[in-house]
């Protein structure tokens, strides 16, 4: 999100036409549903289903609130080639819903805010359902908007846990780092804590050596890797990517991502396997 952007989010907010929901919501493909905000430890169900195969693909994208043209082209050969899509910006309106359901996905999206009554937040898609759901708000201290993670927990054959898929939207705009650096422990903490395979992905505003150097030692200190393109065609501000996918107790088997001018960011995609007996 650029400053223009914040901007014109004041000036909305200052005229009454933004929303805060007071309770964590989702809208999801089967109508929209509370949700508890995230405890400290995700529930470590064990596997009981079938769900995607040992083998996956997951994609990442910030869709820019849909203000280039031809999204929805971009955005429908991304469901063609995923199992997971993970949605930072997304608002509900139809055009996106009826996308998702003609690739025959479930779809959960976080209320972070409704602007002139559109809900708009991060989103999960998938080929199959979603086992338990739960959401993560950040007030983003200079616009006091939030900025949502969505943590889902999805079936995985020959897994004995349930994949953790967590979709971050990092906080963007502040005077020091204390509100970011709140979120993303608040983030690794719950997902290191996890006994299963996990994937964390998203838009995590890494502008600038600081918040990069930040976020990658957090990582690393948390277990995670980071699957990384090559060529490496991710979105640069101030020289640095904003979009990453890190994981943990999974086989990285190929990375990619691409150029596009429908959005402000660049889709990046990671495949993945089953590690059988992963180590603690």
């Amino acid at each position: 999100m650029r400053l223009p952007f914040v901007v014109a989010i004041i000036a909305v907010f200052l005229s009454g036409c933004l929303e805060i929901p007071s309770q964590e919501t989702l809208s999801t493909n089967a109508g929209p549903r509370l949700v508890d905000r995230c405890p400290l430890v995700v529930p470590a169900m064990r596997q009981q289903v079938n769900g995607f195969a040992s083998g996956f693909r997951l994609t990442t994208w910030n869709l820019h609130k849909f203000q280039r043209a031809n999204w929805q082209k971009q955005a429908t050969v991304l469901a063609q080639h995923s199992d997971i899509l993970l949605f930072q910006e997304a608002m509900e309106r139809p055009a996106l819903s009826q996308l998702l359901q003609q690739a025959h996905f479930n779809w959960q999206q976080v209320q972070a805010f409704r602007l002139e009554g559109e809900v708009t937040g991060v989103l999960n898609a998938s080929s199959v359902p979603a086992l338990y759901n739960c959401s993560l708000r950040e007030l983003e201290p200079v616009s006091r908007i939030p900025k949502s993670a969505l943590v889902t927990l999805y079936p995985l054959a020959e897994s004995s846990y349930p994949l953790l898929a967590i979709n971050v939207h990092g906080i963007n705009f502040e005077l020091s780092m204390a509100a970011y650096h709140r979120q993303m422990e608040r983030i690794f903490l719950l997902a290191k804590g996890y006994p299963g395979p996990v994937v964390l992905a998203g838009d995590f505003a890494t502008w600038g050596d600081k918040r990069t150097e930040y976020l990658l030692a957090l990582a690393r200190q948390s277990g995670f890797d980071e699957a990384l393109p090559s060529p490496d065609l991710r979105v640069l501000v101030m020289s640095k990517p904003v979009d990453h996918i890190f994981y943990r107790k999974l086989q990285l088997k190929t990375v990619g991502n691409q150029t596009t001018n429908t959005s402000d960011h660049n889709p990046l995609w990671a495949e993945f396997s089953v590690i059988k007996n992963p180590v603690k």
